[in-house]
């Protein structure tokens, strides 16, 4: 499996994160010695963690073959991780990227630039327009909260003539 690595241009942050899969066939208390491996590569790279999420098992969208010394083993579920890092300008992330391939407790990882923010999902709140005309929103839809009643035909095509017509007028 070969990878391309982008590598950051001198002036920007070198922010990136490590997704990887353990082998599942790896006892749950050896998992933690594991991730400690991919954190020595960093080490060895003067890379400086942010954060980082525990591996866990979790089943896999599809199995997943690798090869152990000449056999192949099917994996239908494995140990997830992650790891968010900076380089420092003279870190190079192609040599981490050599260490994690050769490493055969791990099946699958990705490395990837990204932002040194926090990324994670977090849930969006939607606010209806005040179709009545009275200044307050009809509801506020969130992932625990829905319309109480739904919009006939005729009110769907009003506000829609209103969104129009607000439009034009600018």
């Amino acid at each position: 499996m070969s990878k391309k690595v982008k590598v950051a241009r001198n002036n920007e942050e070198k922010i990136y994160e490590i997704g990887y899969h353990l082998i599942s066939s790896i006892a749950e208390e050896s998992v933690p010695k594991e991730t400690d491996k991919i954190k020595e590569y960093l080490a060895k790279e003067k890379a400086a963690i942010i954060s980082e999420g525990a591996a866990k098992l979790r089943p896999l969208a599809y199995s997943i073959k690798k090869s152990f010394q000449g056999t192949y083993k099917v994996f239908d579920k494995a140990y997830f991780g992650f790891i968010k890092f900076e380089l420092p300008e003279e870190g190079e992330v192609t040599k981490i990227d050599e260490k994690l391939k050769n490493n055969e407790n791990i099946l699958r990882y990705i490395v990837v630039k990204t932002a040194r923010e926090n990324t994670m999902y977090s849930p969006k709140i939607t606010v209806f327009k005040d179709v009545e005309g009275k200044g307050k929103p009809i509801a506020i839809k969130t992932e625990k909260t829905v319309l109480e009643a739904p919009a006939s035909i005729e009110e769907i095509d009003k506000s829609i003539d209103e969104l129009i017509s607000d439009e034009v007028k600018v």
